[in-house]
């Protein structure tokens, strides 16, 4: 897995099994609003989270039949979901 930190303002992106994970960073914005990441900084709070996860949704990801690739990582504070996208379209959702 390869992670790529960024400064403030560019994308994170974490590499697991030929999908990679990005998180731009109005959804880091929008992550750093919710409880349990409010008093994070970055580029811990995208790191982390993203490192944390990018293994399961890659197994979910080639489960579900998706091909390996760049995949957006969308936060839906609302719900308190992460939601996965491929040229607009939602790839899959799961809790945060």
């Amino acid at each position: 897995m390869e992670t790529r930190p960024a400064s403030r303002g560019i994308s994170y992106r974490v590499e697991q099994a030929g999908y990679a994970f990005v998180l731009p960073p109005v959804e880091v914005a929008r992550l750093k609003r919710l409880p349990d990441f409010e008093l994070k900084e970055e580029p811990a709070l995208a790191d982390e989270f993203l490192r944390h996860r990018a293994e399961r949704w890659a197994e979910n990801l080639a489960d579900a039949g998706v091909e390996p690739g760049a995949v957006e990582v969308r936060i839906e504070a609302h719900q308190r979901k992460a939601e996965l996208h491929r040229a607009g379209a939602l790839l899959f959702a799961a809790e945060i």
